[in-house]
Formats: structure tokens, C-alpha cells, sequence
């Protein structure tokens, strides 16, 4: 978890509910900087920007070897995203799904270490997004880029495409000024300066705004029956066929791949 201190001085309601979380955790934080980031809460991965052996934070703390200004943040299950007041993206955290922007082999003591995405020197970006294998970054001119792997079509690159080494655009999204990106579990969605939503990702149970069918795993009873010895081989042939039946579904999720538009549905269009 991530917060920032930037332009004009919070409030002392608000740095106060800050404080007193840290007092009551047992720490005394240091006076806030503006345009500093303070990073707290679980730093396995490197998250929060502490170098190891420090698994967890417990109270604000500077995120060091970052521009003198920044202007926003965003946190990731297990990695974090800065933008600089000169529009440049910085990266640190896990990094096992190329999340980072430094490919995929870079040594796992480096993590922690902020860097700069390189791919988007072009860009002067304005915002980041980040979920737990993707990292996204809106530029001022409206447009989308994204680095990362995901096998539920997060990425939104085209039909099969589940990893982008380097920032790569979403040109499905080209002719959109997008404003802001949001990932949840699986999938994503845009907003455009015109309001338009548009979708991606691992569809089921309707995230995107279409209903699709379930791909829910029957349970051992329902394999064998009610009748069935839970302690039985046949127990475990039903475990078996569950495993196998998982597999499957995981080979046909239901996923839209590339942005595609929501659209509003009415009362009487609805179920």
C-alpha cells in the first residue's frame, strides 16, 4: 500500500489519521514531504521499496531512489507504479510476470529497487494503473500502454497475446482519449473522455457486461453421488475428474481479448 504526499499540504485531519495509525503501530513517521512517496504494509516482493530482509512496513515509510517530485501512484498486489512530475514511470516489486517493464530475468535483490520503465521515453504519461501481473500507463495525449503477462487477456493486445515485455499501446483504444484504467480480478476496464467503458479480459459471471456461461466444477458428491464414501477410492476418482475438469477450464475461460464496449443495459433488456 502506497501514499503520497504531493502539491499543496494535506490537511491536518487527514495527516493525523495518518499519524495516529502509525503511533498506534509503535512508530513515530517523519515529517511529510510534498511530492514524496511513503510506502507501508507488505514488502515480500518489494512493494513497499524497503530493500530485504524487511517483509513487512508498518509505518509510512520514504521510498527511496525516486524523482524529487512526483505526481501519482498506484499499487499492485505485489508491485508499485510512480509517475514523475515530468511524466516518467517508475517501477519496483514483484516482477515475475515482466510487471516491472525490465524483462523477465532480472535478479529477484533488484526488485525493490525503483526504476524507470524504459519504452516510454515518448510518452509523457499522466497516470499508471497496476493489478497483479499488469502495469498500465494513460498518456497525456489519451493514449494507453501496458507490460506484463496474463494468460485472462488483461493485457487487451489481441486475441492470444498474454505478455508484453516492454510498455507495448493498446491500439484497439487508438482513436480514444482514455482518462482511466482500472484492473480487477482477470479483467479491465477504460474510461474515455467522451464517457465510454470499454472492457477486456476474463469475462464470467457478466465483469464485462455480458452474462456468460458458468464454468463452475461440480463437487465430489455430485461425481460420485451423495451416497458416496468420502473416504472411498471413488472419492478419489471424483477428486481426480475435478482436477482434470479444472484443467479444462482453464483451457476454455471465457476471455474478450481485445477493448471492447459496454453497453448500457436497459430495464427491459435486463433478466
Amino acid at each position: 500500500m502506497l501514499h503520497l504526499l504531493r502539491g499543496p499540504r494535506p490537511s491536518a485531519s487527514r495527516l493525523r489519521r495518518h499519524f495516529l495509525s502509525t503511533v498506534a503501530a509503535g512508530g513515530t513517521p517523519p515529517p511529510p514531504r510534498s511530492g514524496a512517496v511513503y510506502g507501508f504494509g507488505d514488502n515480500s516482493h518489494g512493494a513497499v521499496g524497503q530493500p530485504a530482509p524487511a517483509a513487512d512496513v508498518y509505518v509510512p515509510t520514504p521510498v527511496p531512489s525516486l524523482p524529487p517530485s512526483v505526481a501519482a501512484v498506484a499499487a499492485g498486489h505485489y508491485h508499485s507504479l510512480a509517475v514523475s512530475a515530468a511524466g516518467e514511470v517508475w517501477a519496483w516489486g514483484r516482477n515475475e510476470e515482466g510487471q516491472l517493464g525490465r524483462g523477465l530475468h532480472t535478479p529477484r535483490n533488484t526488485w525493490s529497487n525503483p526504476e524507470q520503465v524504459r519504452g516510454l521515453e515518448n510518452v509523457q504519461v499522466r497516470s499508471v494503473s497496476a493489478s497483479g501481473v499488469v502495469s498500465a500507463a494513460i498518456g497525456c495525449d489519451g493514449s494507453l500502454w501496458v507490460w506484463g503477462r496474463s494468460k485472462r487477456g488483461q493485457l487487451g493486445l489481441g486475441k492470444d497475446i498474454v505478455e508484453a515485455a516492454v510498455p507495448s499501446r493498446v491500439e484497439a483504444l487508438a482513436s480514444y482519449d482514455v482518462v482511466k484504467v482500472s484492473f480487477g480480478w482477470g479483467h479491465a476496464m477504460a474510461l474515455t473522455k467522451d464517457g465510454g467503458l470499454f472492457g477486456w479480459g476474463y469475462s464470467e459471471t457478466g465483469r464485462l457486461g455480458e452474462m456468460c456461461q458458468s464454468t463452475q466444477t461440480p463437487s465430489p458428491q455430485e461425481y460420485i453421488g451423495k451416497s458416496g464414501d468420502k473416504y472411498s477410492s471413488s472419492m478419489l476418482e471424483a477428486v481426480e475428474k475435478m482436477v482434470a475438469e479444472k484443467i479444462r477450464s482453464e483451457d476454455n475461460m471465457p476471455i474478450i481479448w481485445e477493448p471492447s464496449l459496454v453497453h448500457e443495459t436497459t430495464p427491459s433488456q435486463g433478466v
